[in-house]
Order: structure tokens, then C-alpha cells, then sequence
């Protein structure tokens, strides 16, 4: 379902979504948990970029194989919650989209420090037609990234926002072209992964805190 490579001081989750798609969406949950928890503590790794396998290169994380269900519980401390995990990291944690980021998907990305997404993905948040209830801190993230009216169309329209619009509102910090969404991603993991550990999590501590 998941695999971890590390290449020099990069971690790489990959998401095998063949196989992702025919499992419970508790336990796709469950193992990226584990994965990110996993390189987290992993000293030997300075940043984290989550992918999805195709033949190839993986060309980007669809996580819309997370449905529509909420990262959390009602109380927002439910266990295995990858988006919890991405965000305790301390380590820059980026994701390279390339198809449909929805509910779920779009809560998991929320967490993320980087979002690398190519003019094929699409991201919408339909937790209000299925009924259920997020992840308390997800409105509060949607918002801080792309304001109140924004976020309050998204929500309550359940609309998808196409890649050149999310780019425009902030919801992702690039956008490249589908056969370019590989390299770029490796590229600028690998350009952050050559500064030492202790440097990206004071800076990304001092981003959390500069955007709370």
C-alpha cells in the first residue's frame, strides 16, 4: 500500500494506489500515519515528499483514494490521523499533486508545507453533501490559506476548484505542467533537503507560528 525511500537526506512516501483503492479508507489512513510518524523520527531524513506510484516516476499523490471521510474525530484526536502527524512533524513535509485532492484529500494537503500540483488536479471540499463533520481545525486552515469568502464558497458549494484557481487563491504554492510535476518536486525536495535538519524546523517552526 505504502513505500518509503530515502534518498540521501530525502524521504519518499509513495502511495501504490491500485492497491490504496481497494483498501478501507481507516487503514490507507493508518499506514500513512505510520509512514510519516515513521521518517519523522527518522534522523537521518531532513524532508518528507509524498507521492503516488505510476509507471515510471510516480508523477503525484491522487489522495482522493482518503474519501470523503473526516482526518479526525468529532474531538479531533482520533489516532492515525496523518494530517496530526504531518503537522507534529518538524521536518518540511511536501505533496505532489496530480489528480483529485477531495475531502480527505484536501484535508490531508491543508497540513502539508508545500504543495506541488499539476493543471490536472482538481480539489473540493464535499464533507457538507456527505454529512460529515471535519477535522475541527480543517475551516481553520482553509481559511488561514485562502480567506473567509473564499473558503466559504468552497465549503458550502462543494464545487471542484480546477489547479490554475487554487494556484491564484494560495490553496497550493506551485503549479506545473503534468510531465513536469515529477522533477519539480524532486527538485525543490532536494534543494531543501541539502540545508541541515535543526535549520528547516526552526524556519518551519517560525512559518506555523507567523501564519497562527
Amino acid at each position: 500500500m505504502l513505500a518509503i525511500e530515502k534518498e540521501d537526506r530525502l524521504a519518499i512516501i509513495t502511495v501504490n494506489r491500485a492497491e490504496a483503492i481497494d483498501a478501507p479508507h481507516k487503514s490507507v489512513r493508518a499506514a500513512l500515519y505510520d509512514a510519516i510518524s515513521a521518517v519523522s523520527a527518522d534522523d537521518s531524513v531532513s524532508v518528507v515528499l509524498l507521492t503516488g506510484i505510476e509507471p515510471g516516476f510516480p508523477e503525484g499523490l491522487d489522495v482522493s483514494m482518503l474519501g470523503a471521510e473526516p482526518m479526525a474525530g468529532v474531538d479531533g484526536t482520533a489516532t492515525h490521523n496523518p494530517g496530526a502527524a504531518i503537522r507534529h512533524c518538524h521536518k518540511p513535509v511536501i505533496a505532489a499533486i496530480t489528480g483529485a485532492a477531495i475531502a480527505g484529500g484536501l484535508e490531508l494537503i491543508l497540513s502539508c508545507d508545500l504543495v506541488i500540483a499539476s493543471t490536472n488536479a482538481r480539489f473540493a471540499d464535499t464533507y457538507l453533501h456527505v454529512g460529515i463533520e471535519p477535522d475541527p481545525g480543517f475551516a481553520k486552515r482553509l481559511v488561514q490559506l485562502i480567506g473567509p469568502q473564499r473558503a466559504t464558497e468552497l465549503s458550502l458549494t462543494g464545487s471542484f476548484l480546477e489547479a490554475e484557481t487554487a494556484y491564484e487563491w494560495g490553496l497550493i504554492g506551485r503549479l506545473t505542467a503534468p510531465e513536469a510535476l515529477a522533477h519539480t518536486a524532486l527538485h525543490i525536495a532536494r534543494e531543501m533537503a541539502r540545508t541541515p535538519l535543526a535549520a528547516l524546523a526552526r524556519r518551519k517552526a517560525l512559518n506555523i507560528a507567523a501564519a497562527a
